[in-house]
């Protein structure tokens, strides 16, 4: 079997990984850049052969044209994993959780993707399937990304195993726990992500420890708090949920968020509904995604939850505010930012876009976050519980740094390099 990593061993995000037998090929993720500025507005100025030239879209042969995959598994529902596809030939077939296709066909259809998908196949946790000579079984694992996956690769007698974005302190860090305490064996290629290598010095906290963080917030200051995280974040939006619940404070979502959540509800019944209580309201802000959803006539099914602008500005000493562009502008035009609070729950990076309007209203940002990846720690307890043979670093800045902290033999790649694997 041959290996090729097009992208992603010297950097965070772009994954793109290709495995070859004699006859079949398949891909494992597909995703943008994270390095280049605005790396979706390049995609569209620019044509497929100065992208190739430019290095953004890999130079793949027999994946835009005249087809030679055999499928492209897709982890999980981030862009920086599948963020190319739309450039890939329809004939290809992609598979990919429920989750995650939900979650792509909701990024195209809010315009924040160019990826309409057409040739999807769904795929089931712990259900095998085989492609040709490969067979691939899906692994469910604890991440910010919902319903992602980690892929068990059979075949010519080896198991590889692609980690994709994983951690072990999640809402669904029991999926960690039980590959710690039932492990795969005899792996003898893992293919593993290790984003907080370059992260290291960065609070451990785990989802358990931002919701209670969140309820001391809640339960000590008497005026209106804003939440900024990303409205595909299913583990934070339950957090704040599960907080706002244990202190009789309002969620107030906008009908974009409220959207997600419900078409997510018949993949994870846990997924908190607009109709479960009177803790969760949902305020019908004017931008394009309320006119979106309004115009797929979806919004009829929360006019039940709906709080009005009276209500939000008379109770706001008693509501936690999923935070968006419009919504900061109506609370800043009504003169109503003054003693406010926002608990900012994303990657620290994304904070730089905010800020200046948060200071410039004297708002206090709290940041409490908990990272979508595996901690050095847990990265260190998986390694030695599943023994691989040799670990290939991916989805990092600091490949040199596996040796300092892995046993297994490290196989460190360049983009675009092809090796093959024997045992």
């Amino acid at each position: 079997m041959k290996l090729t990593i097009h992208r992603g061993t010297h950097e965070i995000g772009g994954s793109c990984v290709e495995l070859q037998t004699t006859s079949t090929r398949i891909l494992i993720d597909f995703g943008l850049p994270l390095k280049e500025e605005h790396p979706q507005k390049e995609t569209k100025k620019k044509s497929k052969e100065q992208l190739i030239k430019d290095k953004l879209l890999p130079d793949i042969h027999g994946l835009y044209e005249n087809p030679e995959f055999d499928c492209i598994l897709i982890s999980h529902a981030h862009q920086d994993h599948y963020g190319l596809l739309y450039f890939v030939h329809p004939d290809i077939p992609l598979y990919m959780s429920k989750g995650t296709k939900e979650l792509i066909e909701l990024s195209y259809l809010f315009n924040q993707t160019n990826c309409n998908l057409k040739n999807i196949k769904t795929i089931d946790a712990w259900k095998p399937f085989e492609i040709k000579d490969i067979k691939i079984t899906p692994h469910l694992v604890d991440h910010s990304g919902f319903d992602s996956m980690a892929f068990l690769i059979e075949t010519e007698n080896k198991k590889i195993f692609y980690s994709g974005d994983f951690r072990g302190h999640g809402r669904k860090n029991i999926l960690f726990e039980t590959m710690i305490k039932s492990p795969i064996k005899d792996i003898d290629y893992l293919i593993m992500e290790g984003t907080m290598l370059s992260r290291e010095g960065e609070p451990y906290k785990t989802e358990k420890d931002i919701e209670n963080e969140m309820v001391k917030l809640l339960k000590s200051t008497g005026n209106l708090m804003f939440l900024s995280c990303s409205s595909q974040n299913i583990d934070r939006i339950v957090t704040a949920y599960r907080a706002c619940m244990k202190t009789n404070t309002l969620l107030v979502l906008d009908p974009y968020t409220a959207y997600i959540l419900y078409m997510l509800k018949d993949i994870a019944k846990g997924v908190p509904q607009y109709d479960w209580g009177k803790n969760m309201r949902i305020f019908f802000i004017p931008n394009k995604y309320t006119d979106k959803v309004l115009n797929e006539k979806k919004m009829f099914k929360f006019k039940k939850a709906k709080i009005t602008k009276e209500e939000v500005f008379s109770l706001k000493n008693k509501m936690l505010v999923k935070d968006s562009y419009t919504m900061r502008n109506i609370f800043q035009n009504k003169k109503l930012l003054k003693d406010t609070s926002v608990i900012f729950s994303m990657w620290e990076g994304y904070l730089e876009g905010q800020k200046p309007f948060w200071d410039e209203n004297q708002v206090t940002i709290i940041k409490l976050h908990a990272s979508g990846h595996a901690y050095v720690e847990d990265l260190v307890k998986f390694t030695e519980t599943l023994k691989p043979k040799n670990i290939i670093p991916i989805h990092t800045e600091n490949a040199d740094k596996f040796k300092d902290y892995f046993k297994s033999n490290i196989i460190k790649l360049e983009d675009g390099a092809t090796i093959n694997l024997s045992v």
